[in-house]
C-alpha cells in the first residue's frame, strides 16, 4: 500500500488514532497535512514523522470553524498543488448521558465536530478532487453507530450520520473517481477510551488500504479491520407500522 507522491490531510492528528494514521500515511510515502486544535501535540507528531524521514506540515485547526476549514484546505492545495486523500478522524464524545440529562447545546457540540466538521472538510476538498478526477476520503466511524447504548445518544447518532454521509457522498463522487468509505477502528486505547487494550496502530492497516484504493475499488462501504460490515445492518425491530 504505497502513497508515494500523494498529499493527505488527517484531522484530529494530534493524538490517538489520528496520530497513528498520520504516521502510517507518512511511512507509506505521503506528505501528511496534520490538523487538530492542539498545536503543541501536532508539532510533536510532526517531529516523529520527520525523524523517520517522512514529510508533513502542521495546520492548527478546529473543524467546527467552517471558514478555517476552507482556508486550511485551500492553503494545503496552494502549497502542494494537490490534495489526494482526506481522512476525517476528528471526533469528540463530550455529551455522554441519557437524553433527559444532556442539554441540546451539548448534543449540538458533538455534532458540530463529528458530523458538520466532517461535512465541512468534504465540502471544501471536493471541488479540487472533482477537478483532478481523483480522491480518496476515509471517514472514521464507530461500532457505536450500531450499538447505540443507553447514555450514548449524541456520540452514537453522530457516527450513524457519518455512515449515511459516506453513502451519499460515495454516490456523488463516483463518476469523478472519488472513493468514499467509512471504517471502525475497533475498541482502541485513546484518551476517549482509556480502558481499551488495543493500541491505536491497529487502525492503520484499514485506513491505509482505503486511502490507497485503486480506481475500481469499493466505495460507500463500512469496514472494520478490512472486513466489510453492512452499513445498514439487519434489525429485529419491526418498523412496518411506522412512517417510511
Amino acid at each position: 500500500m504505497d502513497l508515494t507522491g500523494r498529499v493527505a490531510l488527517v484531522t484530529g492528528a494530534s493524538r490517538g488514532i489520528g496520530e497513528a494514521i498520520a504516521l502510517g500515511y507518512a511511512a507509506a510515502g505521503a506528505h501528511v497535512a496534520l490538523a487538530a486544535r492542539d498545536a503543541d501535540n501536532l508539532n510533536s507528531v510532526a517531529g516523529q514523522i520527520k525523524a523517520a524521514g517522512g514529510s508533513c506540515s502542521v495546520h492548527p485547526l478546529d473543524v467546527a470553524e467552517h471558514t478555517a476549514v476552507s482556508r486550511t484546505i485551500d492553503g494545503i492545495i496552494r502549497d502542494h498543488g494537490r490534495l489526494d486523500i482526506l481522512c476525517n478522524n476528528a471526533g469528540i464524545n463530550t455529551a455522554p448521558g441519557n437524553i433527559v440529562d444532556v442539554p441540546p447545546e451539548r448534543f449540538a457540540g458533538v455534532y458540530a465536530v463529528n458530523v458538520t466538521g466532517l461535512y465541512s472538510c468534504c465540502h471544501a476538498v471536493l471541488p479540487h478532487m472533482i477537478q483532478r478526477g481523483y480522491g480518496r476520503i476515509v471517514n472514521i466511524g464507530s461500532g457505536s453507530a450500531y450499538m447505540s447504548k443507553p447514555g450514548s445518544s449524541a456520540y452514537s447518532s453522530s457516527k450513524a450520520a457519518v455512515n449515511t454521509l459516506t453513502v451519499a457522498l460515495a454516490g456523488e463522487g463516483h463518476e469523478f473517481n472519488i472513493l468514499v468509505n467509512a471504517m471502525s477502528p475497533g475498541s482502541i486505547r485513546t484518551d476517549m477510551n482509556p480502558s481499551a487494550d488495543t493500541p491505536a496502530s491497529a487502525a492503520v492497516p484499514t485506513s491505509l488500504w482505503l486511502a490507497s484504493l485503486p480506481d475500481d475499488g469499493p466505495t460507500g462501504r463500512f469496514y472494520r479491520f478490512m472486513e466489510e460490515i453492512p452499513i445498514l445492518p439487519p434489525t429485529d425491530v419491526d418498523f412496518s407500522s411506522g412512517p417510511d
